[in-house]
């Protein structure tokens, strides 16, 4: 079974580590994010993707690795980004990031907001300062914990970004799939860790610490937090990575599955290597800047080629 945490109880920072430690994902309440915000992203991205095709088609940002504006559906492969080749995923998502960054990047680029519907923007901007705000707290913890005493206060400019997804069938109520082909393929993220609001329906799997495939329904109102990349690099897969994907309606899913993502990283000069205290046996990586293991992973599902950066999948995806 999937762990919960409290984030307002008093040993809240107790259970997260052990959680995080065994599954590499934990289910959050007491989080104190606003419900408001939160709803309020999810009407407006209802009505970005009721558009037609040809119209959210305006939005797909030219530079890939900004990761900002419209993707549609088979537009990415996210098993690439481990080295896996599979059929095109069948989600479709609009990503967000701040209009005010330290520095305007490749990755850092601002988000083509949708004029037809002028919700999305405040909307989008409002729930990016409550994650940003949960997860000031959360690197707070996580930093204290590990003995990365700037970890909060190096987490501030990084290519933070905010995903509204959407899963559904064909207009008739089908989903023809092919051979292999999901709604989002088996990955980890590139991230610190990631934090996901998503509909209380089948579709999301993690693979459990047995490495089997299990499945995620969250609570209504809860976050979901996964270990990324950076965590499983920092501590030497002592906190795994949370490979997850999203199987089709054919596999067991709801017909019409939303969520909303917050994909957080530290800053992009910020050097991440295993730390000494988990490393004694040896580090499974070399030290690498954030800039670079993005880089060398957010590429892959969109042009389907291998990644340049470590996998922190151990063979678990296999």
């Amino acid at each position: 079974m999937i762990p919960t945490v409290d984030l307002s109880a008093r040993h809240a920072s107790t259970e997260l580590f052990a959680a995080l430690e065994r599954f590499g994902f934990v289910e959050l309440v007491g989080h104190g994010l606003d419900p408001v915000a939160a709803t309020n992203l999810r009407t407006a991205a209802d009505a970005f993707f009721d558009l037609p095709e040809s119209v959210k088609a305006r939005y797909v940002h030219p530079e890939p690795l900004a990761n900002r504006g419209f993707r549609s559906r088979g537009s990415e492969a996210l098993a690439y980004s481990l080295g896996k080749e599979t059929p095109p995923d069948l989600f479709e998502s609009f990503n967000a990031g701040t209009d005010h960054p330290a520095q305007w990047t490749d990755l850092i680029q601002p988000t083509p907001w949708p004029t037809e519907v002028p919700t999305f923007q405040p909307a989008a901007q409002a729930l990016l300062a409550e994650f940003g705000r949960v997860g000031h707290h959360l690197d707070r913890l996580i930093g204290d914990e590990l003995g990365i005493s700037d970890l909060a206060d190096r987490s501030h400019h990084g290519p933070d970004m905010l995903a509204s997804i959407d899963y559904r069938p064909n207009p008739d109520g089908n989903e023809e799939i092919r051979e292999g082909q999901l709604r989002m393929g088996a990955h980890s993220d590139y991230t610190t860790y990631t934090l996901l609001m998503a509909d209380p329906v089948p579709g999301l799997q993690i693979v459990s610490p047995d490495g089997g495939w299990i499945d995620v329904i969250p609570s209504p109102g809860s976050l979901l937090m996964n270990v990324g990349d950076l965590l499983a690099i920092w501590t030497n897969d002592t906190w795994p990575s949370t490979l997850h994907r999203v199987v089709p309606m054919s596999h067991g899913a709801a017909a019409r599955r939303r969520s909303v993502a917050w994909f957080h990283y530290p800053d992009p000069d910020v050097e991440v290597a295993p730390l000494t205290r988990f490393s004694s046996a040896g580090s499974h990586y070399a030290p690498v800047r954030v800039d670079d293991h993005v880089r060398g992973k957010l590429g892959a599902p969109k042009t389907r080629t291998a990644p340049t950066s470590a996998s922190t999948s151990g063979g678990r995806a296999d």
